[in-house]
């Protein structure tokens, strides 16, 4: 496992103005509203709002999935929002990991095969049997998607995340589909991925309970951010209610 890496004085995230609407005139959306915001590095990091309130479009916007009407983010000294489309392929390439609400595994390949469809285009990446042991299924490599539980599949999206050793780690209700138990198990590899790694990770959820795990806490409503909480003391993840 490699070790965790010192944090860097360079905010992993600033944006300035950020605003995203979709459509135009009386039956435009606007999902984002000149939102301002620093994500230092190396933070663990909860987004908490109802549906619609901006932060998975926040979230799409930080990973190069999409793009600002308005306003500049910057990943470290990198304006996202300049870049050519190839130049945010690469960014996402070199930099970015995505767990989604579903885990996206191929039902045709074992956990290790999956793994290994990012190692194989990733820059430096982590050897697969490493990433599955980070997860806690160096043991289930070569079972398929049907034979494991839901919180099996979504630890092989996270050890496939993370295998590429990327800068930050997005994750978009990473445990929504899970029970309580399987939740608090995925929860607890993200706050390790966080922990021994270093990566910056950015969750969007709506679990309030989750925000006991984080170093930052950020509330959205109506497209934009409500409040900023930092935690000076967290909880561990055997430790939340749910």
């Amino acid at each position: 496992m490699a070790d965790s890496s010192p944090k860097s004085p360079i905010p992993a995230f600033t944006t300035k103005g950020l605003t995203k609407t979709y459509g135009e005139g009386p039956a435009a959306v606007h999902a984002l509203r000149g939102v301002d915001l620093v994500i230092p590095d190396g933070e663990f990091v909860v987004l908490l709002g109802p549906s619609g309130s901006g932060k998975s479009t926040l979230l799409n916007i930080l990973g190069g999935l999409d793009r600002p009407t308005e306003g500049t983010a910057h990943f470290k000294d990198m304006e996202l929002t300049a870049l050519s489309d190839n130049d945010l392929t690469r960014y996402r390439r070199d930099h970015v990991g995505f767990v989604f609400q579903f885990y996206n595994l191929m039902p045709s390949l074992n956990a290790r095969e999956n793994v290994e469809l990012v190692t194989e285009i990733a820059r430096n990446p982590m050897d697969a049997g490493e990433a599955l042991a980070l997860v806690g299924l160096d043991k289930r490599a070569h079972h398929f998607p049907s034979e494991m539980s839901g919180g099996e599949q979504q630890r092989v999206a996270i050890a496939r995340a993370v295998a590429k050793q990327p800068t930050v780690l997005f994750c978009d209700e990473p445990t929504g589909a899970l029970d309580s138990t399987t939740g608090r198990a995925v929860l607890k590899v993200l706050t390790d991925v966080n922990e021994k790694l270093g990566t910056t990770v950015m969750i969007v959820t709506h679990a309030a309970s989750t925000a006991a795990l984080a170093d930052r806490v950020i509330h959205f409503a109506d497209g934009g951010i409500r409040e900023v909480i930092t935690n000076d003391t967290k909880l561990t993840a055997e430790q939340i209610e749910w």
